[in-house]
């Protein structure tokens, strides 16, 4: 018996495309590159004495040439110490570390540990910011003044300054 009234079957589903897909796989796409400033920038930071902040001695010297030398001067005159201070934080670091994990652990131990690295981490803030204030000293007045106005105009978006090209 053949059934010749029945309805045909249904249409197989036709694929729909996934608007969303697409979407999320443009967004990768775009967010590769921004992976790979950060890791490049991560990886080029630069960690000489000096350097970071638009305070920084090594930043003044770049904004006020004219000041470069002597600010340089300054810069190599707090040199030591706090290449010394730097040793002498991470020994303390490594000395906790080593508390936390030796078996004869006590909390008023490692409470002294963290009180030596609060010490130690105190006076190297301490020696950076007495070179920050010997270099911002060097300045005149006017310059203080173009100081200020640059760092009001300046641009803090994230984005902005991690595309923007570094000083060499």
């Amino acid at each position: 018996m053949t059934d010749t009234g029945s309805a045909p079957p249904p249409p197989a589903p036709r694929p729909r495309r996934s608007w969303l897909l697409i979407v999320s796989l443009c967004l990768n796409i775009a967010l590769i590159p921004v992976i790979g400033a950060v890791v490049v920038r991560a990886l080029h930071r630069d960690v000489q004495i000096g350097t970071g902040g638009v305070l920084a001695p090594r930043s003044l010297a770049n904004a006020f040439p004219a000041e470069g030398d002597r600010i340089q001067k300054v810069i190599t005159a707090h040199t030591p110490t706090i290449k010394e201070l730097r040793r002498v934080a991470v020994q303390t670091r490594m000395k906790a570390w080593q508390l936390l994990g030796s078996p004869d652990y006590r909390p008023d131990k490692m409470a002294k540990a963290l009180e030596a690295i609060h010490t130690a981490d105190t006076a190297l803030e301490g020696e950076s910011l007495a070179m920050m204030n010997d270099s911002i000293a060097m300045l005149s007045p006017d310059e203080r003044t173009a100081l200020v106005e640059k760092i009001r105009r300046r641009n803090r978006s994230w984005l902005f300054r991690m595309f923007r090209p570094r000083p060499n």
